[in-house]
């Protein structure tokens, strides 16, 4: 079998670029972590570059399957591209379809989706202005982020605001850097978790839970690009979560419900805080969580539970099995 390892390299911004433009690529290291573990299946791997010439990259290359990992080019419907050329193209692909990628990127419409089936915290989307005095109805502190980016994107420094006019004037900054509409949202005081899942159907199960809390608590805490960047120093991973066991029920149901409510295929990540009242709440969904060997999350999360090749794997193996198709 030959496995198109569709994905998009990590490259400098421009000096007028944001720094974090092209935070969601992938690394040289991690584009080949990926295609090492595949070849593990004695398939092979050839990375392919997501960028104008996919169509017929993935045409003319004789693939018989596509691993996605790709982010795409452009703004809200980006993630969804790829996904949706390799079904144009009639080519097998791992993860979830172009519907589920491009509604997980808003994150305000995947809240939509979720709710009220699984709690979310209240917030505003503010895209053109006219939705600034709604603000005002929410309880501060708030977090204040691009409506449709991942990785963290734009969620710098210190994204809380106190009051409406911080608020305001966050998402003057986000739109005017970012061109995107900003979610404003309650701030949740309590744990952060994120939330493994793989599989398909009913065979959808919860791969693992991680706790994602500050290694020096004081301040509010949230996960931003800048403490991302920094994780062996600001944060403490905990797997499991230090959460009583039929707390952890309650958030495994609603994170499958949510991963069923969204479509998603094959592998996700799920985020959720807990609110001063200790219910959980969901904040996103990742349908295509990063692979980095080093510093992903879900590769964290996973790494006391399976090694990073069959977690990879895995994600091939459940992707040939919803199309019927053997590895080998």
């Amino acid at each position: 079998m030959k496995v198109a390892l569709v994905c998009n390299r990590r490259v400098e911004p421009q000096a007028t670029d944001p720094d974090d433009i092209f935070e969601e690529f992938d690394s040289p290291g991690t584009i080949g972590a990926v295609a090492r573990a595949l070849g593990g299946l004695n398939v092979v791997v050839e990375p392919v570059e997501a960028d104008r010439r996919l169509p017929w990259r993935l045409e003319e290359g004789g693939f018989d399957f596509a691993f996605n990992i790709a982010e795409g080019l452009g703004r809200r419907c980006r993630e969804a591209i790829p996904a949706a050329v390799c079904e144009l193209l009639g080519l097998p692909f791992t993860g979830s379809d172009a519907v589920t990628l491009g509604l997980t990127l808003d994150k305000f419409l995947a809240r939509r989706v979720v709710s009220p089936e699984v709690p979310v915290a209240a917030a505003v989307l503010v895209a053109s202005g006219q939705e600034e005095d709604r603000i005002e109805s929410l309880q501060f502190p708030v977090v204040v982020k691009p409506n449709d980016e991942g990785s963290s994107k734009g969620i710098r420094g210190n994204p809380l605001a106190f009051t409406p006019g911080d608020a305001r004037r966050q998402c003057c900054w986000l739109q005017e850097r970012y061109g995107c509409p900003v979610l404003v949202e309650e701030f949740l005081p309590g744990m952060e978790v994120t939330v493994a899942l793989t599989g398909n159907g009913p065979r959808s199960h919860v791969l693992g839970m991680m706790e994602i809390a500050p290694a020096n608590p004081g301040s509010p805490f949230v996960y931003s690009l800048d403490v991302k960047r920094d994780f062996e120093r600001q944060v403490c991973y905990r797997v499991p979560p230090r959460l009583p066991e039929h707390v952890r029920s309650v958030l495994a149901c609603r994170a499958l419900t949510a991963y069923r409510l969204l479509g998603c295929r094959d592998f996700a990540r799920l985020d959720f805080r807990f609110d001063a009242a200790g219910e959980p709440r969901f904040l996103e969904c990742n349908p295509l969580p990063g692979l980095n060997p080093h510093s992903s999350d879900l590769v964290i999360l996973s790494r006391q539970i399976m090694p990073y090749e069959r977690l990879v794997q895995g994600i091939l193996l459940d992707a040939a099995a919803r199309y019927g198709v053997v590895v080998a």
